[in-house]
């Protein structure tokens, strides 16, 4: 009999690990091979994990470490990863039998043998020790495999989405950096303007005393640098609300940020012909591909409720009537209980989740594609605003560098009488216009290939 029994026990454990339901199947999606707006010499490039470094700023590079350890996002996200890791754990445990280990000690004593004059009376005492399996599922047709297969995919995906939200902060941090050098570089050219403005305001009410200019003018001039004083203040109350905003992302309460002047920020040369493959890499593609495959897993799952489930529990064991007895010469006991459970009639309830497993798959592949040609498009468009804006950024300079010289000549000219007020009202709005300007448009190329490392998951190493 115990022959069998193990027999019977081998042979259950053996039979199971066939999986069914559908294997996965990458789907396809048509990428070409290099970005449309990335055209050259293919550079098969690789991740750069810290690709915030390529701007060649240790400050940047020093917020965003920060950022990464004490940004409250990043936490949250990082617990639930936790989660994700625990709750596969459990789930993978059930791929193994448990044994449980039992110790004993049972005394009871009969009083009243005249209840039943056959009983024996006095005190009985029982000691007893076994192992026991507790329910565990034989997994014929994979039922439990794919359930282990969905939960390692969900925890990849947790992963994936970690990592997204550390790209989503790193980016953040970089953007309000620029954005901040960008509104302090606002502000000394504020400054100077006021400085200029106030030149203008002294000479025009000198010439307004002298009359060679009337009071108009001189009201004008007075305007403008009340106008200046105005802008100044706005930028100032910009720049607040963007530190604001970079000391939320560092996890940090609002104080003052140091960051480095835009012409100290190197803009990193893009390599020509980036490959398409680096999609790959990002993310939330990642993370959509391993919803998809759990979907897929989740097929099998239901399917396999169309199937008989085997379970067995088990025991071993000895007991004895005495504690050193059940050491030397114990009464030994064991049992084993293999149960079928055979679906027969469910008014439709298993067609009915087959049918919703199906149709959550069938969006996980929509949403994986759809995901993978956001990004593709995302990049592409990324390149092309990167490389208008390094245009603009040579055109608008050059502009700036122009005008600048115009004004000095300008507000010479307006000293000893040769322009009027007028004029020289016009060359210094376009100057302060231009220089304005030159300033954004370096901000955006620095703008544009932040976004550009994130549209690519963290940009590239030659």
């Amino acid at each position: 009999m115990k022959f069998k029994a193990s027999l019977l026990l081998s042979s259950l454990l053996l039979m199971g690990g066939c999986s069914i339901g559908p294997d996965y199947v990458k789907p396809s999606s048509t990428i070409p091979d290099t970005f449309h707006n990335a055209q050259g010499l293919t550079n098969q490039g690789v991740i750069d994990k810290n690709w915030w470094e390529s701007f060649h700023d240790p400050i940047l590079t020093q917020l965003v470490t920060k950022a990464l350890e004490s940004n409250y996002d990043i936490a949250i996200s990082n617990a639930q990863l936790e989660a994700y890791l625990g709750q596969f754990d459990q789930i993978e445990s059930s791929l193994y039998p448990q044994i449980n280990g039992t110790a004993s000690f049972d005394q009871k004593e009969i009083q009243n043998p005249m209840v039943n004059r056959f009983q024996p009376k006095g005190q009985f005492l029982t000691y007893a020790a076994s192992l026991s399996m507790a329910s565990y599922e034989i997994d014929f047709y994979g039922r439990v495999k794919r359930t282990a297969d969905a939960a390692r995919s969900q925890l990849m995906a947790s992963e994936y989405n970690r990592r997204s939200i550390q790209l989503s902060v790193s980016a953040g941090v970089c953007l309000s950096y620029v954005r901040l050098s960008s509104l302090n570089d606002q502000i000394r050219l504020a400054q100077d303007n006021i400085t200029a403005n106030q030149e203008i305001e002294k000479n025009t009410l000198l010439k307004y005393k002298l009359g060679s200019n009337s009071e108009t003018e001189w009201l004008s001039a007075s305007s403008s640098l009340e106008a200046s004083h105005a802008v100044l203040s706005q930028l100032k109350a910009m720049r607040s609300t963007e530190e604001s905003t970079l000391n939320t992302l560092l996890g940090e309460n609002t104080k003052n940020m140091n960051v480095t002047q835009m012409d100290s920020i190197t803009i990193p040369e893009v390599p020509m012909g980036l490959p398409s493959q680096l999609l790959t890499r990002r993310p939330d593609v990642a993370a959509a591909e391993q919803n998809l495959i759990a979907a897929n897993a989740k097929i099998g799952i239901t399917k396999a409720a169309y199937f008989p489930k085997f379970s067995l529990t088990a025991m071993l064991g000895v007991q004895s009537d005495t504690l050193s007895n059940v050491f030397s010469s114990p009464t030994k006991l064991w049992q084993i209980t293999p149960v079928a459970t055979i679906p027969i009639f469910t008014a439709g309830l298993i067609d009915a989740q087959m049918r919703v497993a199906r149709a959550d798959y069938n969006q996980s592949v929509a949403l994986y594609q759809k995901t993978v040609l956001t990004a593709l498009n995302d990049t592409d468009n990324a390149l092309a605003q990167n490389t208008k804006a390094k245009e603009q950024v040579v055109f608008n300079q050059k502009r700036a560098d122009v005008l600048k010289k115009a004004f000095e000549h300008a507000q010479l000219r307006y000293k000893v009488g040769m322009y009027s007020y007028t004029d020289l009202l016009i060359v210094q709005q376009n100057y302060i216009a231009a220089q304005q300007q030159a300033i954004i448009s370096k901000q955006n190329v620095l703008t544009t290939t932040i976004g550009l490392y994130k549209a690519l998951g963290g940009g590239w190493e030659n």
